[in-house]
């Protein structure tokens, strides 16, 4: 079936300027620019005079966290008037109490969105006040770092953890190094409908901001068998999105499980592959000790990482790592520079002025996530308070590397923040350090050609032989001031070549998916 799209302005992203005023799309793929519907004899579809852009790639979240808490959780707080509510553990018990209030035994609760920065107490709340306000119920609470939650004394059993943590506040290694069973005991708790539920959610989400392709980081190396990984790779082949599986696995029978739904070899991420903590829970693995003195650690030597990262590399394999820090920075760029190839490195936050330098000539694929320092600086200060002024002004400098060629690849590292790419975007237009922010143009890129440049594929440009997967916006995008990103959303979405058809939020789901024919993730 061979459609026009008119009425409207086409902005391939090929630069700043390049816009067509119709596009032919053929077979899911754009095949010509400025052509018209009775030269081609084909169909027409009128998109309203909107601006068309490239559909957005978000090159780091974790899919199934983001599906169990659309099905299961609950967002503890919220950016209210430019503070977070609630900001003390008595509105936090409030909350809990509320949601907790009629649980039924052995019931799961989760409650995401934590920020434990802008608490009054600044902590996490221990096993014995969860046990209380919660009635006994499995409770696990989720801080905003990523790196560090609590779980109520219910829930410690039922995972074995108590020697782990007694208090029943995990940080850094010890969070990190037991996910795996916090997410085994969530699939073991999820329901089909719940699950249905939770799928319909984030592909919808997706969608509505624009965004066609997903970069899922998803996996844990410490359970004896990742089921609820393998689960979601089945399904994910039949999502309506594009997945892009990146298994965050060191072990080599766990990657086998997935590696033949795979499109191409790409093993890493957080996990497993974390090399140092998060800013949040003073984990992150710095030359220089927070303002508390405090400090955080590499999470691996060297020479075996480097022997690791080796042998996937010479398989023809991308590595992504987690480094946050800018000790874990100098650890991975030196390694990628013992390894060759192009690799990535996530989050990449405070990379010293020699890193930088490196990565410049390295040009490897660095994803970023300036929306969490944008929330920061306004209304968290958790660099403010962790951080000395010069680690402040050491955050990535978007500009230089952007300038230097280094490909900056946007994402969300959702569900630790919002699925949405526009504040994303607008951080990196309105970056911590004001002097390395973006222009539109080169925001918008790290969303769409950065992302195919990454993904090896004919994504992220709207060019003939490309996929046609693209979104519309009453804006232009690329004239829009950095507050109007604010709530933005797409208008429509197509995904080679055919509207969006939102999932159902039901059982109804996994009957179209089921349906559906498997593509490789």
């Amino acid at each position: 079936m061979r459609t026009v799209f008119v009425n409207a302005t086409f902005h391939t992203m090929e630069s700043e300027t390049d816009t067509h005023a119709t596009m032919t799309v053929e077979n899911g793929i754009i095949t010509g620019f400025d052509e018209t519907a009775e030269a081609n004899g084909a169909q027409t579809v009128d998109l309203g005079g909107a601006h068309v852009f490239p559909a957005l790639i978000d090159a780091h979240l974790h899919m199934l966290e983001s599906i169990a808490l659309a099905s299961m959780g609950e967002q503890i707080c919220d950016i209210v008037h430019g503070g977070v509510k609630p900001h003390n553990l008595a509105g936090i018990e409030a909350k809990i109490r509320s949601h907790t209030a009629q649980a039924k035994p052995n019931s799961l609760f989760i409650f995401s969105n934590y920020v434990s920065a802008a608490m009054d107490e600044g902590r996490l709340p221990n096993r014995h006040e969860l046990d209380a306000w919660a009635n006994g119920a499995r409770v696990w609470v989720l801080n905003i770092d990523g790196h560090s939650g609590a779980c109520s004394s219910a829930l410690l059993e039922a995972l074995g953890l108590e020697d782990i943590a007694p208090d029943g506040i995990f940080v850094g290694p010890a969070h990190d190094a037991n996910l795996g069973k916090f997410t085994d005991h969530l699939a073991s708790s999820i329901t089909p409908a719940a699950l249905a539920r939770g799928i319909a959610h984030f592909c919808n989400q997706c969608a509505a901001y624009g965004i066609g392709t997903v970069c899922a980081l998803e996996g844990t190396d410490d359970s004896e068998r990742d089921r609820m990984a393998e689960l979601t790779a089945f399904l994910a082949q039949r999502f309506p999105l594009d997945v892009r599986l990146f298994p965050q696995y060191m072990d080599e029978e766990k990657l086998q499980k997935v590696l033949p739904r795979m499109g191409a070899s790409r093993v890493g991420g957080c996990m497993k592959w974390e090399l140092d903590g998060s800013v949040g829970s003073r984990t992150a693995a710095f030359f220089e000790p927070y303002a508390d003195g405090s400090a955080g650690s590499l999470y691996f030597d060297t020479d075996e990482l480097a022997h690791t990262v080796e042998g996937f590399a010479d398989r023809g394999f991308m590595v992504s790592a987690h480094a946050i820090g800018d000790a874990a920075i100098d650890q991975l760029v030196g390694i990628f520079e013992r390894v060759g190839g192009r690799h990535r490195i996530d989050h990449c936050e405070f990379p010293s002025k020699d890193a930088v330098e490196r990565v410049c000539t390295l040009k490897p694929f660095v994803t970023v996530q300036p929306g969490y320092a944008w929330i920061d600086k306004r209304y968290l200060h958790g660099y403010e308070r962790f951080l000395s002024e010069t680690q402040i002004a050491s955050q990535i400098p978007l500009a230089r590397l952007a300038e230097a060629g280094v490909p900056l690849c946007g994402s969300t590292d959702a569900p630790v923040q919002s699925v949405d790419p526009f504040l994303q975007m607008r951080g990196m237009r309105e970056f911590y350090v004001e002097d390395q922010s973006l222009s539109a143009y080169e925001a918008l890129k790290t969303y769409t050609v950065n992302g195919g440049a990454m993904l090896g594929e004919n994504k992220g440009l709207l060019r003939e032989g490309y996929e046609a997967n693209f979104f519309t916006c009453t804006e232009n995008l690329l004239d829009i001031e950095p507050a109007g990103l604010e709530s933005m959303h797409a208008q429509g979405m197509w995904l080679h070549g055919k509207r969006y058809k939102p999932l159902p939020d039901g059982l109804g789901t996994f009957l179209r998916l089921l349906a559906a024919k498997p593509r490789k993730i």
